[in-house]
């Protein structure tokens, strides 16, 4: 049995849950209100391209949590209920099950973000927008790739933990920290430093760096850099979008690599 068999059964499995129904419907409602707002209050030109700078903020936080509740449950589910051993008593091994699972659980985020992209690409341009097709299909990109980055983050949880109760709260806490507080934290260092004396302002280059880890935080330089023109990557070259890109692409395969190293050599028993 290959991985394509697991995917297209985890898929279909996955896919008929009404809570899966309200995951997938939360980033495409988003990508669609902020498309039929963005005419309406964004500033002219009126572009496909601007629009990505209008919505990555929102789906800075709407993506991420629809990727760790689609992916937490992914293998733990069937690890609690032993049906991981029979799974693994057929003709097909642990890499084969990871990667099929990642494939059902990203390509029913990713269809979703896409679908809706379309549609909102549609909401843009008509009557009055203008369609900028290479910026707007990178950010499509990007967006799809960062659902798959927080929806592995969510099955890497899913990887490292034995309980259900466990992968929730690993993934949750990830998304919370990241999404929740990140900002927050960030936010009230630089307060602190500014009582302080010891800065006049923004937080010193290499402190942003820090926070700029932050799979959001690199999402968004990363479509700020290289897709919307009405936007500008400040400061040093290593606050850049490059940078953020290789970041990014760290976050996307790093902790999944990591957790299925361990998962792979575990005893499941």
């Amino acid at each position: 049995m290959s991985w394509r068999v697991i995917a297209r059964t985890d898929g279909a499995l996955a896919a008929e849950p009404r809570s899966t129904h309200l995951l997938l419907g939360l980033p495409a409602a988003t990508i669609l209100v902020a498309a039929y707002l963005y005419p309406i209050l964004g500033a002219d030109p009126i572009t496909t391209a601007r629009f990505t700078g209008f919505v990555d903020g929102w789906l800075a936080t709407v993506v991420p949590l629809a990727g760790v509740l689609l992916g937490y449950d992914a293998v733990v589910s069937e690890r609690e209920s032993g049906a991981l051993l029979l799974s693994l008593s057929l003709p097909h091994g642990r890499d084969d099950f990871v990667l099929g699972k990642v494939a059902s659980r990203v390509g029913l985020l990713s269809g979703a973000v896409l679908a809706a992209m379309v549609v909102g690409a549609g909401l843009v341009v008509y009557p009055f927008g203008s369609l900028a097709a290479a910026p707007f299909c990178g950010f499509v990109v990007a967006t799809v790739a960062f659902g798959a980055l927080w929806t592995n983050l969510g099955i890497a949880a899913s990887l490292a933990t034995a309980t259900k109760q466990r992968a929730f709260a690993l993934a949750f806490g990830l998304f919370a920290l990241f999404v929740l507080a990140w900002d927050g934290i960030a936010r009230g260092l630089q307060f602190g430093l500014n009582r302080a004396g010891i800065v006049d302002g923004a937080l010193p280059g290499p402190v942003q760096f820090v926070f700029d880890l932050e799979p959001g935080s690199a999402f968004q330089r990363v479509t700020a850099g290289f897709f919307d023109p009405s936007a500008a990557v400040d400061g040093p070259w290593y606050l850049g979008e490059w940078v953020a890109l290789a970041v990014f692409l760290v976050w996307l395969v790093g902790p999944l690599a990591l957790t299925y190293r361990r998962f792979a050599g575990s005893d499941l028993s």
